[in-house]
């Protein structure tokens, strides 16, 4: 292995040249290959991108002329509508769109009641009303109750028939017919650039083509397909690439020879280079042996050398001096003065020290001098001189050693003004900042903030009012009242030694008035939208609410009916008359604990603490979502046990969590079957804190972590705010809420009460 080393010993950069050439050719021959498939796939990515936009433009434009004949049928719905405006209006959108050949009405049994275009025979060019496709359309139209459109209909030429239908109540009146001529829709809304680059065809479901009809497939071209919506019924769009590019292989391959070549020139270049370095080589290693030892003497030293001649000129300078002036001893020797690093503002300073070593007058405790640097740096040095005398005793100038001094010099000036630079920031603060005495409570220090916040009418020395408790405790922060100027600020004190040893305190006083404004205006503003949260809800359950109430005044009315004939027979039954008066007065009683139930829920008050049960808190949730539970088909189950401790809250804002906690496991399991469909809620001591648990048995959360965010929703009309609501109401209490998903499926909200520290921030904020 030793012998390998040596033989090849000084061979490797030539080895590695050579390997890089043969890896630059493999290189370029991947990358050839690399780029013809990156062509291929981008290809395939750009007509997949435009076909997908040609689908999707044409589907809008669809789309558009469907809202508008929803219209129409919305106008014959509600009798709305003349049939002379029907025709302006379907001749309007007929100009407007030229594939629709024709827009018309008809009756539930199938008669053409009128429309565009006027006729006294169906003509042959619109598909005849009782065509097996079109009165499947019908059908579907009128069972469904939107809008369909039918399969393709193969007259004089292809075509689809949009049926709209249109009802009075529940009772299906007839349909408005829109019929599309394929052929128009393709050649008016295939833009030019789509039918430069692509053969477009739409396709039926067998895979024949319907426009154009004399379509034939191009074996090896480029195509893809897409499903045709909103028509639906099997029909594609096809698009297939009309020229494919030529091929580059000819640019290729006349690029790898050029590369090959100069590859070739570069082996030969590196042979000749070789050479050259081989006997350049041998001529340093000569000439290295000599100039080791000195070479390794100078760059040893960090001082700075010099060596000036009779005359003046600079003779000599090592390494060292070149590193600290940043010029090169080729640049520097020779020069005579003035000399390019002694600063332009010190030129005779330098000067008159250069003479005195010259004459011998320098000092022996050295010079202080300023030099600068090729940068324009400056940099203070202490200079030492002496004559040079050489081995045979001759004066051949005078040697002079430096060193740098501006570090030394500069934490000097840095120690003299870190006192001002100190000073000076804290006169900058906005704060307000004070040193008093510990024991004397004198004023020691304040700044220009504390002046500004804190007005002296003496300047002599003085006492202050301390905002705080007096004496602080070692590491204080407290929000106080300034009575004079009536504003808030948050006071940190810290216990310090002084620059003469004595205890002093740090106070920095920060005025927090509007932070506490905002925090107010927040609190007002969370109070609002929590009202208008529980009106929303209120408003969402109208119709159940209104259901539920239906229920007890109709037993009124009957039993009111039932009594008054009682009272006509002969002789009057006074005592089942009796019965059912009670009966009058219980179903009252019931639809105004209804009524009562949902005042109280939707009250806008002041928050208020209160003693709270959890069993109360849930008798109102329960109650006002029973008609919403039964129409979903949900069964409400409470596992509370008895003897639950009570707790201290807002009974009516924890009432609207659970009611939205509640409401929106209903909701959650709405899509899933009837049976079972159960909400489980349940409550139970945890580490002296009451949990209530909420379990649905819906499709659960994905990402349970944004649940809390502001306006973010789950569902299509959900504004995004119920659970942050809830969140904040909870927080205020001094609980907390998660979200869970258990192992058995659904969602899991759990409210988590402390049962220990009852005061709540609601009394708090509004002391």
């Amino acid at each position: 292995m030793q012998s390998f080393q040596q033989r090849y010993r000084g061979q490797w950069p030539w080895i590695l040249a050579y390997l890089a050439i043969g890896l630059t050719l493999v290189v370029l021959l991947g990358y050839a290959a690399y780029d013809a498939r990156q062509m291929q796939q981008s290809r395939d990515s750009t007509l997949a991108q435009d076909l997908l936009w040609q689908e999707q433009a044409i589907r809008l434009h669809l789309q558009t002329n469907q809202n508008v004949i929803e219209n129409l049928a919305y106008s014959l719905a509600a009798g709305a509508i003349r049939p002379a405006d029907f025709s302006a209006r379907a001749d309007a959108l007929m100009k407007a769109n030229p594939e629709i050949v024709a827009v018309e009405y008809i009756s539930r049994e199938g008669k053409r009641l009128g429309g565009l275009p006027v006729y006294s025979d169906r003509p042959n060019s619109l598909a005849p009303l009782n065509d097996p496709a079109l009165i499947d359309a019908l059908d579907g139209g009128a069972s469904l109750g939107r809008p369909v459109y039918s399969t393709v209909i193969y007259r004089n030429i292809p075509q689809i028939v949009l049926v709209v239908p249109y009802f009075r109540s529940t009772v299906y009146e007839g349909a408005v017919l829109a019929s599309y001529s394929l052929p128009q829709l393709m050649q008016l809304q295939v833009p030019w650039w789509m039918v430069q680059r692509y053969d477009l065809v739409l396709l039926d479901p067998t895979g024949q083509a319907l426009v154009p009809a004399d379509y034939t497939v191009s074996p090896g071209r480029l195509s893809r397909e897409v499903s045709f919506e909103p028509l639906g019924n099997g029909l594609k769009l096809r698009a297939s690439v009309r020229s494919e590019p030529e091929p580059a292989r000819r640019q290729l391959a006349l690029l790898v020879a050029s590369v090959v070549l100069l590859l070739a020139l570069l082996l030969w270049a590196l042979t000749l280079v070789k050479k050259r370095m081989a006997e350049r080589q041998r001529a340093e290693d000569a000439l290295r042996d000599e100039i080791g030892f000195r070479a390794a003497m100078e760059d040893s030293l960090t001082t700075g050398l010099l060596a000036i001649g009779r005359e003046g000129e600079l003779i000599y300078v090592n390494p060292g001096f070149c590193q600290l002036v940043g010029w090169r001893a080729d640049e520097l020797v020779g020069l005579m003065p003035p000399l390019p690093f002694w600063p332009p503002e010190r030129l005779s300073h330098c000067a008159s020290a250069f003479q005195a070593i010259r004459t011998g007058n320098a000092p022996s405790g050295g010079m202080q001098l300023r030099f600068m640097r090729r940068n324009g740096e400056r940099f203070d040095v202490s200079l030492y001189a002496s004559r040079l005398v050489d081995g045979r005793g001759e004066h051949r100038g005078w040697m002079a050693s430096l060193y740098d001094v501006t570090d030394i010099r500069r934490e000097r000036e840095a120690l003299a003004t870190s006192r001002m630079q100190l000073r000076t920031v804290l006169e900058g603060l906005d704060a307000s900042v004070s040193v008093t005495d510990a024991r004397t409570g004198a004023l020691l220090y304040r700044n220009r903030g504390h002046a500004r916040s804190f007005v002296l009418r003496t300047d002599a020395e003085c006492c202050l009012v301390p905002l705080g408790a007096w004496p602080p405790s070692e590491v204080q922060v407290e929000e106080c009242l300034e009575p004079a100027s009536g504003r808030w600020f948050a006071i940190q004190r810290r216990a310090l030694d002084w620059v003469d040893g004595r205890p002093v305190w740090l106070e920095i006083a920060t005025d927090i008035t509007e932070r506490r404004q905002a925090a107010e205006d927040a609190r007002q503003r969370d109070e609002r939208l929590q009202h208008t949260a529980r009106l929303v809800s209120m408003g969402e359950m109208a119709s159940s609410l209104a259901h539920e109430l239906n229920q007890p005044l109709a037993a009124i009315a009957g039993y009111a009916a039932a009594g008054d004939n009682l009272l006509q027979i002969e002789p009057p039954a006074l005592n089942r008359a009796r019965e059912t008066l009670g009966k009058i007065g219980d179903q009252a009683a019931r639809a105004g604990q209804i009524i009562r139930g949902i005042r109280n829920f939707v009250a806008k008050r002041a928050p208020r603490e209160e003693d709270c049960r959890i069993e109360t808190l849930l008798a109102v949730p329960m109650e006002l979502l029973a008609p919403l539970a039964r129409k979903a088909q949900v069964q409400i189950i409470l596992d509370v046990p008895d003897g639950l401790p009570g707790f201290r809250g807002d009974g009516v804002m924890l009432e609207q969590v659970l009611f939205n906690l509640m409401k929106n496991g209903i909701e959650a399991m709405a899509a899933l079957p009837a049976a079972p469909r159960r909400l489980t809620v349940s409550a139970a001591v945890v580490d002296a804190a009451l949990e209530v648990s909420v379990s649905d048995e819906g499709a659960g959360f994905s990402r349970p972590n944004k649940l809390f965010q502001p306006f973010f929703s789950t569902k299509p009309d959900g504004m995004g705010m119920g659970l942050n609501i809830c969140r904040s109401v909870m927080e205020q209490h001094r609980g907390h809420l998660r979200v869970e998903n258990p192992p058995e499926g659904g969602c899991r909200f759990v409210c988590r009460l402390p049962l220990s520290d009852t005061k709540t921030e609601i009394t708090e904020e509004n002391a």
